[in-house]
């Protein structure tokens, strides 16, 4: 496989999550930016989401960009949930892709939880915490359950 095609692949995977950081970016009036598979000095993310921010930058802005995919992708599950029958190949498809994008990854809650550096940072940044990842990895299987209980609402 190319690598073309793997980061084409990556995207279909990544890419809305990403937005999901960029759309409330966007209405905020900042000016997201999206990379698939960047370089990166530490840990390698499938995706980044950035965007300059500046000292005036709102910590609830900041914060809500940060954590926007977890309610999108959480309504994106409620309406799924109600449109598609829950033994449809469709729904079985999309329900751990629906999770995987609402899910905050470390770097996610890593940003909302210090907006102060990213704004030192002039950008969506913040060092990781020890206590982080694991709230990521912790979040994955209670974010899956939720998003499934939404989404497979004729069986719940």
């Amino acid at each position: 496989m190319g690598v073309r095609a793997a980061k084409v692949l990556v995207g279909l995977l990544v890419e809305p999550h990403e937005l999901g950081h960029a759309i409330p970016a966007a209405i905020a009036g900042l000016s997201p930016k999206i990379t698939i598979l960047p370089a990166w000095d530490g840990a390698t993310p499938l995706g980044q989401f950035d965007a300059s921010v500046t000292a005036s930058t709102s910590p609830t802005v900041i914060r809500l960009c940060a954590l926007a995919p977890l309610p999108l992708y959480l309504g994106v599950a409620t309406v799924l949930g109600t449109v598609l029958p829950a033994e449809s190949p469709l729904a079985m498809v999309l329900f751990p892709a629906v999770a995987f994008w609402a899910t905050p990854s470390s770097g996610d809650i890593a940003v909302a939880t210090n907006p102060a550096a990213v704004r030192e940072a002039g950008r969506f940044r913040a060092p990781i915490q020890r206590w982080q990842p694991p709230t990521s990895l912790v979040l994955i299987p209670v974010v899956t359950v939720v998003v499934a209980a939404l989404f497979f609402t004729d069986i719940v």
